[in-house]
C-alpha cells in the first residue's frame, strides 16, 4: 500500500511543476485532502498498534484502501477534465463493450431517417408435396 500511495505524492507532484495538466482544480485539492488523509492515518496506525496489529491497525487500513481509490479517480478526473458523472458514463459505456466483446452496438431499429433493409419475400406459389402410401408416383 505504500507503493500507491507513493505513486499518487509523485503523480501531485508532476502536477504542480506542470500545472496545465490539472483541468478541475476542486477534484485535484481533494484528491490532496485524501493523500494527506492517507499519509496520517497510516501514521497513527502504526503509532497505535505496535508489534501486533490490531482492530483499529486493519480498520486503518480498510480506509487508507479506500482512500487511495478515492484519490486516484480524483487525480484521473482532476487532469482528464471528467466530472463523476461522465467517468461513470465512460466507465458504463466501457463495461457493455467489455460485455459483449465488440466496439460497436448492434442497432437493432432503424435510426430516424433511414429505411429497413427489405425482408426477403415468399414465393407466390408454394410448392405442395402429398405423401399418399397408396400412388408413389405423386
Amino acid at each position: 500500500m505504500q507503493g500507491v500511495t507513493a505513486a499518487l505524492v509523485a503523480f501531485f507532484f508532476v502536477c504542480v511543476v506542470f500545472p496545465s495538466l490539472v483541468k478541475n482544480r476542486p477534484q485535484f485539492y481533494a484528491a490532496l485532502a485524501a493523500i494527506v488523509l492517507i499519509i496520517l492515518l497510516d501514521a497513527v496506525a502504526h503509532m497505535v498498534s505496535g508489534k501486533e496489529p490490531g482492530a483499529f491497525a486493519v480498520m486503518a487500513y480498510v480506509f487508507t484502501a479506500i482512500l487511495q481509490v478515492g484519490a486516484i479517480l480524483l487525480m484521473f478526473m482532476s487532469t482528464g477534465g471528467l466530472s463523476a458523472r461522465e467517468l461513470a458514463g465512460d466507465m458504463k459505456r466501457a463495461y457493455e463493450v467489455m460485455r459483449r466483446g465488440e466496439e460497436q452496438k448492434s442497432i437493432i431499429i432503424p435510426l430516424t431517417g433511414q429505411t429497413p433493409s427489405p425482408k426477403p419475400q415468399p414465393d407466390a406459389t408454394p410448392s405442395i408435396h402429398v405423401i399418399d402410401p397408396d400412388h408413389p408416383e405423386r
